[in-house]
């Protein structure tokens, strides 16, 4: 009789034990938006010939920005462009990360430089920022033309 007793009481204690492991919600942390958001805005485009050289106002979370990236596409009609009318779709981005070398960040300004489009072709472009947190939405700004 000692034996089933016993039997009754372990399976009590594992069941309570289990229920136990359930309880609770459990997630990776978040960026409290908040705290560690951040915003990007375009200050000034300058693009001559091959080169485009943006200023950026970073407000918010500073800190947190830990790359950016010059997202573009090449406008035109031929294959794999972008007309004017047509929804953005980045056909290619170039990338920048914290103490690398074209990203320069002083204060709330930033300052990006790429030299790699073709000085005959029009493109479209936005920045892209990247929080150090890996939970945080990427941030864009708007997208712009940038004109041989």
């Amino acid at each position: 009789m000692i034996r089933p007793l016993f039997f009754r009481y372990m399976l009590v204690v594992v069941l309570v034990a289990l229920a136990g492991c359930a309880l609770g919600k459990k997630e990776w942390p978040a960026a409290q938006k908040s705290e560690d958001a951040f915003n990007l805005e375009l200050t000034l485009a300058d693009r001559q010939a091959r080169c485009l050289m943006v200023n950026v106002a970073v407000s918010g979370a500073i800190e947190r920005l830990y790359s950016a990236s010059i997202q573009y596409e090449v406008v035109g009609d031929g294959e794999g462009e972008g007309c004017i009318g047509c929804p953005f779709i980045p056909r290619d981005a170039v990338h920048f990360t914290r103490h690398e070398k074209g990203f320069y960040l002083q204060g709330n300004k930033l300052k990006l430089s790429f030299c790699g489009f073709d000085p005959e072709k029009e493109y479209r472009f936005r920045i892209a920022g990247k929080s150090e947190l890996s939970t945080a939405p990427l941030v864009y700004t708007d997208i712009f033309i940038a004109t041989p």
